[in-house]
């Protein structure tokens, strides 16, 4: 789950520890105990489908990505499945379960999206393999990102 459905949680459970407190009112319970619990269930399910429909992808498209350098990604492949491999740089929105791994190999970089969290732990330095979809960048139409079924740690 990520930090962010675990505040959502937390000020939920206050909010009803509150009332109850203060009213006493333990018919309210039986509505707002259930509500907590889905507060947990319903995204750790979602997470859970997520990583499923990632790993799917990825058994799909592996076989079909092929590598190449990032400094040789260009306009002309928007659209097709790549592997590459290299330094990360920087990691953001890795607390939204949802990371954008900065990756650098010896010609360029470029920014690779997960929108789940990998299933193994990926930090600032590791040499990593991306397998993902190049696309225009969502802000600036002018940059290409790599949309990521897979980013996993590899030994040099």
């Amino acid at each position: 789950m990520s930090a962010l459905a675990w505040v959502a949680f937390a000020i939920c459970a206050v909010a009803v520890t509150l009332h109850y407190t203060s009213t006493g009112d333990s018919r309210f319970l039986l509505y707002a105990v259930p509500g907590l619990i889905m507060l947990i269930i319903i995204p750790m399910t979602l997470a859970w489908m997520s990583r499923r429909s990632f790993l799917q992808a990825n058994e799909q498209f592996a076989s079909k990505a092929r590598a190449c350098e990032i400094g040789k990604i260009d306009q002309k492949m928007i659209g097709d499945v790549v592997r590459i491999s290299g330094e990360v740089q920087k990691i953001s929105f890795k607390w939204l379960n949802r990371p954008h791994f900065h990756i650098k190999d010896e010609t360029a970089g470029i920014r690779v999206i997960m929108f789940t969290a990998p299933s193994n732990k990926i930090f600032v330095g590791d040499r990593v393999e991306a397998v993902g979809i190049v696309m225009k960048h969502l802000l600036t139409r002018n940059r290409l990102i790599i949309s990521a079924i897979s980013v996993k740690g590899i030994e040099d």
